[in-house]
């Protein structure tokens, strides 16, 4: 603080106390022109606080001090005719000491509940003209009912002066002032340090003269003088808060909240991490971001004043400067324009350049506010993308091509061995047929069991060309019902063998979407694997269901027959893999692969659980 401040400040309290001290002696020689002066001052201090707070209401966000401040031109109202209707004022003539004391109770109880709701209004928009118009209503009500009518409750009577009434009004008003002062300090961070200081003194100053107030004894006692110059200095403390503070630092008050705004936005422009600059209508450089100038490498005072097209590359600064510039001024923004950018280490990165025009009053451009976002990761990335992708499309190529090799090979070799198969089989039933006279009993077994073994590998040979087309059709994802394809595939089975008895339980609707020609593969496998276990049993059980786990769809075949070892289930699916011997339960071991391969081939998994002699379950998800 500067010696003239200091000098200005003793000034100005000296005054204060010079006043106060004229006003304490008039009340000595005079309490009539003692209370009439300081409602006055009152009065006048009231409409200030509402003139400035109205004419600001536009460029304040915090509706608090708007609140108080149309609050205050209703309450200085009510004062004045309690002014006007004082004993001795002979302005309302056969009136009472009743009339100004309810009138007084009036202002202060309006003071007192609207200085309780303002902190509720610092984020909260206020509505000013219903705000107007409801404390016009309020004030009109409260006049007519004292004025017109005896509808406001006794405030004083000769026979025992001030009522109770009156006096607990007092200390109500003290209260809600109070609440105000509690809830003004859970919101300080809206105010200002030096106007926060003054609104909550004054605060004090209002709610101690009405505990003050409510101990009065009197209407011109010392405690009534004391109560009215706490009042007054109330009032003037909310005056210089909102007017004085306001007039010579407005920034303070008034404009607060555009100035936290302001640095809000300059905090946000400099530090996000974003590359942010300004240039004007010649191209220079007004304003970057902090993020701006790291990622380039430059220093402030070396960018600030240059063109912007010197810190790209030759090509993106002919390109800026022959479209991308008059198209911005034709049409005011750009939005993506691919441009490469030379750090101060002579290094290259991609931007992504955007930009926004700021106009003047006639519409025309003044700046741009630009966006440049760092693509350099990116397109390297995309880059890398690229060329993996025509290193894929290179390799699937040839996959293809080595597959229908393959595949041509499979078929070649297998169209071979089932030649030789087929012959093999011919012989030996020409052998059978032709020289059974010439063979004895075992010289026909062997020829016999040359013929099963060669229809056996001929099996074999197909159920290995099945298998190896699993991995390479292509799917058709479409709905299928498992269900249908259950119940089909259980009626093959029981035509098959009339005579076994066998029990299919088969649930209902379990909807898919799926290759409908390789779930038909997966559904004859589990359904016929489970037929051919239960082989041995006099009644079997075979289900066909669904549940669910973990919030997933798991449908499962469920058998009583052989059942499997627990210590043996990681074996089940693997190709040639078999729990029980040929001579028990015939079969090659590639059904429960192909239904693996087929399973995840459709993004599930397929599990199994099982015993010895109790059966096993087959779980998979689709």
């Amino acid at each position: 603080m500067t010696s003239s401040d200091l000098v200005s400040r003793s000034a100005r309290f000296a005054l204060v106390m010079l006043f106060l001290a004229a006003l304490v002696l008039t009340s000595r020689v005079n309490y009539l022109l003692f209370h009439t002066l300081t409602e006055i001052v009152t009065v006048v201090a009231g409409c200030g606080i509402f003139m400035v707070a109205w004419h600001a209401r536009r460029q304040i966000d915090n509706h608090c001090i708007l609140l108080i401040g149309i609050s205050h031109l209703f309450v200085a109202i009510i004062t004045l005719f309690h002014a006007l209707s004082y004993r001795g004022m002979g302005v309302f003539p056969g009136a009472g000491t009743n009339l100004s004391t309810q009138l007084w109770i009036g202002s202060r109880l309006l003071q007192g509940a609207s200085l309780a709701l303002a902190p509720l209004f610092v984020r909260k928009r206020l509505n000013p003209s219903v705000t107007v118009t409801a404390y016009m209503a309020a004030t009109s009500l409260f006049l007519l009912s004292i004025l017109c009518g005896d509808i406001f409750p006794l405030c004083f009577s000769d026979e025992v002066g001030l009522t109770p009434f009156k006096k607990g009004a007092e200390f109500l008003a003290g209260i809600f002032i109070l609440a105000a002062l509690t809830g003004l300090l859970t919101k300080r961070r809206h105010f200002d340090a030096r106007v926060f200081r003054m609104l909550s003194l004054s605060l004090v100053f209002l709610a101690t003269s009405g505990f003050v107030f409510a101990l009065n004894t009197g209407i011109s006692s010392l405690t009534g003088m004391t109560g009215h110059l706490l009042t007054l200095g109330g009032f003037i403390l909310i005056y210089r808060a909102m007017v004085e503070t306001g007039l010579e630092r407005p920034y303070d008050l008034l404009f607060r909240d555009l100035k936290e705004s302001e640095e809000r936005y300059r905090s946000l422009y400099n530090r996000t991490p974003v590359m942010l600059h300004s240039i004007d209508r010649e191209g220079k450089i007004v304003n970057v971001s902090d993020f701006w100038l790291e990622t380039l490498g430059y220093r402030r005072d070396e960018v600030l004043g240059r063109l912007s097209a010197d810190f790209m590359t030759d090509e993106s600064r002919s390109y800026v400067i022959g479209t991308v510039v008059p198209e911005f001024l034709r049409t005011g923004r750009t939005r993506d324009i691919p441009l490469h950018l030379l750090t101060s280490s002579g290094k290259v990165i991609d931007v992504l350049l955007s930009s926004e025009a700021e106009r003047d009053e006639e519409g025309e451009i003044v700046r741009s506010l630009s966006v440049m976002t760092d693509v350099t990761e990116q397109r390297r990335a995309a880059r890398q993308i690229e060329r993996l992708n025509e290193s894929l499309a290179s390799r699937a190529m040839d996959l293809e091509v080595a597959n229908g090799d393959l595949e041509a090979f499979n078929y070649s070799v297998s169209h071979d061995l089932r030649s030789h198969l087929t012959v093999i089989r011919g012989f030996s039933d020409v052998l059978l047929e032709i020289c059974t006279d010439k063979l004895d009993d075992e010289c026909r077994s062997y020829v016999r069991h040359i013929g099963e073994e060669t229809g056996r590998m001929n099996g074999l040979i197909g159920t290995l060309l099945d298998f190896s087309r699993v991995a390479r059709v292509e799917l058709e994802r479409v709905p299928v019902n498992l269900s249908t394809l259950a119940e089909e595939i259980a009626l093959e089975l029981r035509m098959k063998d009339q005579e076994r008895m066998a029990e299919f339980i088969i649930i209902d609707d379990a909807d898919v979407t799926a290759d409908p020609g390789l779930m038909r593969v997966v559904m004859e496998n589990l359904l016929g694997n489970a037929w051919k276990y239960t082989g041995r049993r006099e009644q079997a059980v075979i289900e066909f269901g669904k549940e669910e786990m973990e919030g997933q769809t798991v449908f499962f075949v469920r058998d009583n027959g052989a059942g499997f070892s627990s210590q043996q289930a990681d074996k089940l699916f693997l190709p040639f893999q078999r729990l029980h011997g040929r001579s028990e339960f015939p079969g090659h071991g590639i059904g429960l692969a192909t239904v693996h391969r087929i399973i995840s081939r459709h993004g599930g998994t397929i599990w199994a659980q099982g015993e010895e002699g109790a059966g096993a379950v087959f779980y998979f998800t689709l």
